[in-house]
């Protein structure tokens, strides 16, 4: 019997199928983790996985509360409710059913896979619940929609009069109940035919929950109501003493309380999570930083009793938990993942260069080896103060920051080789230079003779970028524009303010007649410009004397950017200016009114980025796209780093995109060595995309679908179900931007 040849072509993975700069982003979060949007609403139910639904398509899936996976639904129309439901009509699988933007609905069995419903309508739906045999969606327009099966859906007729319903229950006594605007509650026994009831309020109503005793439903202005007759038609208002606008609300059930399984109510909303006893109306605030254990104040949009503990998500991806040992107990409230969420601002690239020395033990020996590292990492700095670090824009590290940053924002930072000088509120500056910090490290090794060798290595340790020391600074102004040439520094605030400095730690206030604020100072080879409020833009040929330029536009100029041959420059209303010298400025149309906030160039495609989440892209700065994104926050500030383009902003978001190829090239770790095995294992960088092909000559190729390295090792296992070659087969990997 011969045997199969099989080969993996490792040289054939550094093939490319895209050119570095693409206007078809992909992006995923890389702060906060594991995600950033901000959930609208939870599914769960025992012995299944929890879901978190979000803006943009965006769909999560957790077994623990603690690792997340992103689900692909195949839309990128914002997911507003989820629900499960039953089995699917042949009894093979249970269903999750989401509802949300213009009558979208998803159908997964195995939330792997989505199946859209598109109900024709731009009415969104808000809410979804399911009974044992029925499920109901609620939303614009006094919105009412049923379906068995999750696939065929029927809109019913209410007296609603056009009221938009936000929210949506059924309790297992058979009961219905929908709320939204103007207090409105509604009640039903098989979801097609309602009846209003006296909600005694009329407050905007966001969801309604069964409890113990009936239902609670709340809303807007900290109200609370509560239904005692288990059937929605009784309703009284309960000061919970919440006067933010409320979200979420669930119970606490317990096996500890011997024929009363059931706790406390909490409800939770902007700034608010609070929990009560009913019975009494005794109400405490869990925010309250006097509690033993207490709830950050975060916003609150969606929540459940999970078994043991109370799960609160909300904006910024914030996954809180709750319990406590007895019902005598305060509450315990953690974060399973707790990423800084400050304001990000900007962001600039960096270079630490250090020599690693290593030790092994090799024929009796000990062999010493030196190897040089160069490390271009990322840096950002925002609220807080905050200043982050990142080796691939994936993973961040937060940085030591000098005593003066008490209570500062950092609102700008530039970079040149071994130094970095971030500006901020108050007129703050500080520094990172280069500076080496030992290392002292012991290996032990044993000799022929049975004893033991002991090796001792010093390695210094660059920590350019992970600590840095304040600079005097000469003014109390806020500074925010901060440029950069190989001569100087020179940054600029409110009032006009300019500042220049040669060595980011000693800085000279500069002449100004302005009064304006300034926001961005960039350097290139025709010269400085500096941007600001009022459409004010200056012009310099060495960034000490400072002229006057008309923008033609009176809007503020929030960042001006020297890319390879050109001055852009972005602010509010969507402006977009270009410059080939700094002097003569030339209107562009952004296609866009949202402010824009930052532009950068990776290879032949320009970026820009702005509030609301919004993204441009452009061939020649001329004709700009708006491009996907997957974030309604505001976007403030740009980067590139190998491949990866990262924008930031609101709540720490930080997101990044492949644009390009990454460092290093995808390989085969591992391929299918008979013809019945189907197990691949691909290594590469996380956030990497790449495509395998198979062939049986070395000439013509089968490709394979994208597939993306997700795991942050860097690993892929993949099993590909194709039927391989009785005679031979090669595979190789190509990395692909997407």
């Amino acid at each position: 019997m011969n045997r199969v040849s099989w080969a993996a072509l490792a040289f054939l993975s550094i093939c490319l199928s895209a050119e570095a700069g693409t206007t078809n982003l992909l992006w995923r979060w890389s702060n906060p983790l594991p995600f950033g949007a901000n959930v609208a609403d939870l599914a769960s139910r025992a012995g299944e996985s929890v879901i978190a639904v979000a803006e943009y398509g965006q769909l999560f899936s957790s077994d623990d509360l603690v690792n997340w996976t992103r689900r692909e639904t195949g839309t990128s129309r914002w997911l507003r409710s989820a629900t499960y439901f039953g089995t699917t009509t042949n009894n093979t699988a249970r269903l999750l059913v989401v509802s949300g933007e213009s009558g979208t609905l998803l159908v997964s069995g195995d939330l792997a896979s989505y199946q859209r419903v598109d109900l024709g309508t731009s009415d969104w739906l808000e809410g979804i619940t399911a009974s044992t045999t029925r499920l109901v969606a609620v939303g614009d327009n006094a919105a009412v929609y049923t379906s068995d099966d999750g696939l065929q859906w029927q809109r019913r007729a209410n007296n609603f009069n056009g009221t938009w319903l936000r929210g949506v229950t059924w309790r297992t006594n058979g009961t219905f109940v929908a709320v939204g605007e103007g207090g409105l509650i509604a009640t039903s026994a098989n979801g097609i035919s309602w009846t209003r009831q006296d909600s005694r309020t009329v407050q905007n109503l966001n969801r309604v929950i069964p409890i113990s005793t009936g239902f609670c439903a709340v809303g807007e202005g900290g109200v609370v109501l509560l239904d005692s007759s288990g059937t929605g038609t009784n309703w009284r208002v309960v000061n919970s003493g919440a006067t933010g606008d409320l979200y979420a609300a669930a119970q606490e059930f317990r096996a500890d309380l011997p024929g009363q399984p059931v706790g406390t109510l909490l409800v939770a909303g902007d700034g608010e999570l609070r929990s009560g006893l009913v019975a009494l109306n005794l109400w405490i605030d869990e925010t309250d930083p006097r509690r033993p254990s207490p709830a950050p104040e975060a916003t609150y949009l969606a929540g459940f009793w999970d078994d043991t503990a109370a799960v609160f998500a909300g904006r910024a991806g914030l996954i809180l938990t709750g319990s406590r040992p007895t019902t005598a107990s305060s509450f315990q409230w953690s974060l399973p993942d707790s990423p800084p969420r400050s304001w990000l601002f900007a962001a600039t690239t960096n270079t630490a260069y250090e020599t690693n020395f290593t030790s092994a033990f090799t024929n009796n020996s000990v062999v010493i080896t030196a190897r040089p590292t160069t490390n271009t990492f990322l840096v950002a700095v925002g609220d807080g103060p905050t200043i982050l670090q990142s080796d691939r824009g994936i993973d961040w590290s937060t940085s030591l920051l000098p005593t003066n940053a008490a209570g500062i924002v950092y609102l700008g930072v530039a970079s040149r080789p071994g130094l970095l000088v971030a500006v901020g509120s108050s007129g703050v500056i500080s520094y990172s230079a280069v500076n080496y910090e030992r290392l002292v490290s012991t290996n032990t090794y044993t000799n022929a003779a049975g004893a033991p060798v002991s090796v001792i290595l010093t390695n210094l340790i660059n920590t350019l970028g992970l600590t840095w020391s304040p600079a005097l600074s000469p003014v109390t102004n806020n500074l925010q524009g901060i440029g950069v040439s190989p001569e100087r520094f020179v940054a600029a605030g409110a009032g006009g303010v300019l500042l220049t400095s040669t060595n980011g730690s000693d800085w000279t206030r500069l002449p100004s007649s302005l009064t304006s604020s300034l926001s961005s100072v960039e350097s290139s080879p025709v010269g400085w410009v500096a941007t600001g409020d009022g459409g004010v833009l200056l012009r310099s040929a060495d960034g000490l004397s400072w002229t006057p330029v008309s923008s033609g536009t009176a809007q503020w100029i929030w960042r001006a950017r020297w890319l390879g041959d050109r001055f852009v420059a972005v602010g509010y209303g969507g402006t977009l200016l270009t410059s080939p010298d700094g002097t003569q400025w030339t209107a562009r149309n952004s296609g866009v009114t949202n402010h824009l906030n930052d532009v950068i160039r990776v290879g032949d495609t320009w970026y820009a980025v702005g509030n609301q989440g919004t993204v441009l892209g452009s061939p020649d700065t001329v004709e700009w796209t708006r491009l996907n994104t997957i974030t309604p926050k505001s976007l403030q500030g740009l980067a590139h780093l190998d491949g990866r383009l990262i924008a930031l902003g609101a709540d720490g978001s930080i997101l990044r995109a492949v644009v390009g190829p990454l460092n290093e090239p995808p390989a085969i770790a591992r391929w299918p060595q008979e013809p019945s095995q189907s197990l691949f294992l691909f290594t590469g960088e996380p956030g990497q995309f790449l495509s395998y092909d198979r062939g049986t000559n070395l000439v013509d190729w089968t490709p394979s679908a994208r597939l993306e390295i997700t795991d942050p090792t860097g690993a892929l296992l993949w099993i590909d179900g194709a039927i391989n070659d009785p005679a031979k087969q090669f595979f190789r990997a190509r990395q692909v931007v997407p």
